[in-house]
């Protein structure tokens, strides 16, 4: 372990030391000007909830300063070394390549590549960039870094997600649509049928938190009780997103999977932004939602099982396409040779 000072003092430099939206020059990069179409492409979803103005964000900024502490992020004294994602400090790099989805100007670019280059350890999941991303409009970047590296450790929240191959977020995936056969089984039995499977659109909330999936007011919410009550209010959530679209879900034809897949993802075409009521609506359901976390466990401990017993037939049936290749006869031309 290293001190938080030493590694994160590239983190803190002069006005880079603030949130995004309180640094010189940001909205001038990013917010598009008179023409909002052109923001980046983090900003799609902010409504106008963030402002260009720094005393019309104070509200905001005084609510998400208190975030590191939902988390115990505030007690994070040092961060672990960890193992350069592939092609790092290169414009290879997949974290470069986000961050290129993510904001428009290469300060904004390289400061949140700094973050993630203090939090992803050997690996990486679109879903860190999303949750880093918004993090970093509201929150010091060093703030950020704790916590970022809360979530990606601690039980409470969702270590393991932000793999290339999250596991821990496919047993979850597992896990809530068993909650939806429970709570609701004709939109399961529907999805089921149009041959959506949950690792496929849940990523967006489990993974990804909902940004560019819920307009930024709704996020807000959705961040608070996210850091306060853990992974748990994950499930709380998925299953009252499905609550609330369960008509349109079920007047969609099993053959019409694009429009489902946009159903599941909230797109804004359907569930536009200025319609705040439906998303804190959702929340508030969730918020309402009854769930035992020791009933939860249990069912990640199935489904993990479930999980590991199909990834193992998966690995099995490799090493006999490998045997079967190495085993393969291969001919020499006998006309060539002849020749």
């Amino acid at each position: 372990m290293e001190e938080l000072g030493s590694l994160l003092d590239k983190l803190s430099i002069g006005s880079e030391s603030d949130a995004f939206i309180s640094q010189e020059g940001f909205w001038a990069s990013e917010g598009g000007g008179d023409n909002p179409a052109n923001c980046a492409p983090l900003l799609n979803r902010n409504n106008g909830c963030l402002k260009t103005g720094q005393k019309e964000n104070e509200h905001v900024l005084q609510r998400t300063s208190k975030w590191p502490a939902l988390c115990g992020a505030d007690a994070v004294k040092s961060l672990p070394k960890v193992q350069p994602v592939k092609g790092a400090g290169t414009s290879e790099s997949i974290l470069w390549r986000d961050a290129e989805r993510t904001f428009k100007s290469e300060k904004f670019r390289q400061q949140m590549i700094d973050v993630l280059e203090l939090i992803a350890d050997g690996d990486y999941h679109q879903g860190m960039g999303y949750f880093t991303g918004f993090l970093l409009l509201v929150l010091p970047p060093q703030d950020v870094a704790k916590v970022l590296h809360k979530v990606g450790t601690d039980s409470k929240y969702t270590p393991g997600y932000w793999k290339g191959q999250p596991e821990a977020f496919v047993r979850d995936a597992m896990v809530y649509h068993q909650l939806v056969k429970n709570r609701i089984p004709e939109v399961a039995e529907h999805l089921e049928k149009a041959g959506l499977v949950p690792e496929a659109y849940a990523q967006k909330w489990f993974v990804g938190l909902c940004v560019h999936t819920m307009p930024f007011e709704a996020l807000l919410d959705l961040f608070e009780a996210f850091l306060t009550e853990g992974y748990l209010f994950l499930f709380k959530l998925s299953v009252s997103i499905v609550g609330a679209i369960k008509e349109q879900i079920l007047s969609t034809k099993h053959s019409e999977v694009n429009k489902l897949f946009e159903l599941m993802r909230l797109d804004d075409k359907i569930f536009p932004d200025d319609n705040i009521a439906f998303f804190k609506s959702i929340l508030q359901a969730a918020k309402d939602c009854e769930l035992n976390a020791s009933e939860i466990d249990a069912m990640r401990d199935v489904q993990m099982k479930i999980l590991q017993e199909k990834l193992e037939k998966v690995r099995e049936r490799e090493k006999e396409l490998k045997d079967d290749s190495d085993d393969e006869i291969v001919f020499s031309d006998e006309d060539e040779d002849e020749e």
